[in-house]
């Protein structure tokens, strides 16, 4: 790999990085009632951050129908990945107080951080037109 690219790629990491932080902040506001609010916001930094790594690569097209089905089985993992942190904090929030509302935050963080990495390992391996 050139410097620029590993330059490229730690740009794209921390770029994902950052959003997965910002998300996650988003689900540690304390207000009940605001989670379908919540949840909102969080999906529109997504797709803001999904579109931010895509520019980072240029868009670059070609990607052939393996990198397609990669992308797509990689955002249902990062779904999945996020419903068992979930799971796991909530799990653990109902025997250690306050822990529970930690849930929704490592969620957003683990669905963030896996769809930024899938969509950066899309773009990053297409083929130049």
């Amino acid at each position: 790999m050139t410097p620029k690219s590993l330059q490229l790629e730690r740009e794209v990491r921390t770029l994902v990085l950052d959003y997965a932080f910002g998300v996650s902040i988003l689900g540690l506001i304390p207000i009940r009632g605001l989670l379908t609010l919540k949840l909102l916001v969080a999906a529109g930094l997504i797709l803001k951050m999904m579109r931010d790594v895509g520019a980072k690569w240029s868009f670059r097209k070609g990607q052939d129908i393996l990198a397609i089905f990669g992308n797509l089985f990689g955002g249902i993992g990062a779904f999945a990945m996020a419903f068992m942190a979930w799971l796991t904090i909530f799990s653990i929030g109902l025997f250690v107080p306050y822990v529970g509302d930690l849930a929704v935050a490592a969620s957003l963080f683990t669905l963030t951080w896996g769809l930024g990495q899938s969509t950066s390992q899309f773009y990053a391996n297409g083929r130049r037109s």
